[in-house]
């Protein structure tokens, strides 16, 4: 069985020289559900972009669902991963949330019937079925985080990589997030600085810091490595 998700030797470098991933290699099996964390600037939003191609690696290479990430590999590969961005509103454009959902599909030339159909279980996945016709722009932060993720499950991804998802987010928002992502059956990447979220959902915590992965293993036994934590700046509450 492959994995899910294979990173072999993954080197990313910013035109003006910076290199921003270095020499990194990360596997995720089927349905597991992984952490990423570390300070500001430490390469985890250049990491995710490279896994759908957003941002082309210098060395190395991604492979997703046994899928190559390459420029003649984007269709299939942009079907498998489905990206959820920090910020709702960089997903949600459209005049309402039934044609922000309906997006995805319609691009992938599904026809109508399947389309809604699509839409109706990524709304209801996300406990969303009767915001179809709101206006996206007037929701709360927690109802446009759960319409972004809802416009990524449309497609039908074997996996999901968020970035920051419980930022910006009240209490409330946050737990209801925390259970939604926790009845999700992808393969799931998230990028967090909010260590109790990872102590909930993760069974696994990958530490990148200066392009480089430094820990990857137990949760558990990450976030209770005082040393390792403080030396990347990273803090349980």
């Amino acid at each position: 069985m492959h994995h899910t998700l294979e990173i072999e030797d993954l080197t990313f470098a910013y035109p003006d020289g910076h290199l921003a991933v270095s020499d990194v290699s990360l596997s995720i099996a089927p349905g597991e559900k992984v952490a990423l964390v570390g300070p500001n600037g430490a390469g985890k939003s250049t990491l995710m972009l490279q896994l759908n191609g957003i941002l082309r690696a210098t060395a190395g290479r991604v492979r997703v669902c046994g899928i190559e990430v390459k420029e003649e590999n984007f269709g299939p590969v942009r079907a498998a991963v489905g990206l959820v961005f920090q910020n709702p509103d960089d997903q949600l454009f459209s005049p309402t949330v039934f044609d922000d959902v309906a997006f995805g599909p319609i691009y992938q030339g599904l026809p109508p019937e399947q389309v809604r159909e699509r839409v109706e279980r990524a709304l209801t996945a996300v406990r969303m079925q009767d915001y179809a016709e709101r206006v996206s722009h007037h929701l709360s932060m927690g109802e446009k985080k759960r319409i972004a993720i809802a416009t990524v499950l449309a497609m039908e991804p074997e996996i999901l990589v968020l970035d920051e998802p419980s930022a910006g987010l009240d209490p409330r928002a946050r737990r209801s997030l925390i259970n939604l992502l926790r009845e999700l059956p992808q393969t799931m990447l998230t990028a967090t600085h909010d260590m109790r979220l990872v102590q909930e959902l993760f069974s696994r915590t990958v530490v990148m810091d200066g392009g480089r992965i430094v820990a990857n293993g137990a949760t558990e036994a990450i976030l209770s490595d005082d040393e390792l934590m403080d030396a990347h700046g990273l803090e349980v509450y």
